[in-house]
């Protein structure tokens, strides 16, 4: 795990944007389970951005560097690669954006080593005000359910909270956290 905060420290820097999330993912009965990530894209050109992700959790972690293409101003595909915590095996993300200034889809895979050590994330978006927004997520080992957003415009912050179903585990789980802009 200390090679992840190490390469997580390495990567913080190289970026003109970047953004750390914290939350908890709890399932009723008791379980808490917190999660800290930080994504970050530095722009080479109008088209293509370096972009990194660390993520990591009481017993995982992962860490990805890759690159993205936007064809069009409403359109990002993205590629990564990287290491997981417990495995010797590369892993494997690809991502696709699309939107405008009110509504947005964004969904992202992963592969890991083996046949289940996948992940699988889409977020539809629709921009109510400046400051709150609403959506759909489903999330792999979290659940489907609305997502709900305030930006506190002072910080430049977002709080959120997902009540979702996680269809896997066959459970009701409750997903809150907040997004911090780094710049």
């Amino acid at each position: 795990m200390k090679k992840y905060l190490i390469l997580l420290a390495v990567m913080l820097p190289l970026g003109a944007f970047a953004q750390l999330e914290v939350y908890d993912r709890y399932t009723p009965g008791g379980k808490h389970e917190p999660n800290i990530n930080y994504f970050g894209s530095k722009k080479l050109s109008d088209r293509f951005a370096l972009t990194y992700f660390g993520l990591l959790e009481h017993q995982w972690g992962e860490a990805l560097v890759g690159a993205s293409y936007a064809p069009m101003p409403s359109l990002i595909l993205g590629l990564s690669a990287g290491i997981e915590h417990g495995t010797s095996s590369p892993r494997y993300s690809a991502s696709i954006w699309t939107g405008n200034k009110t509504t947005t889809f964004a969904a992202l895979w992963e592969l890991g080593e083996g046949k289940s050590n996948y992940l699988y994330k889409a977020n539809l978006f629709y921009n109510y005000t400046n400051t709150v927004t609403i959506g759909l997520t489903a999330w792999r080992k979290h659940g489907v359910g609305p997502n709900f957003r305030y930006t506190v415009p002072h910080i430049k912050s977002t709080l959120w909270i997902m009540p979702a179903y996680d269809l896997d585990a066959d459970k009701t789980r409750i997903m809150a956290g907040i997004q911090i802009p780094v710049q």
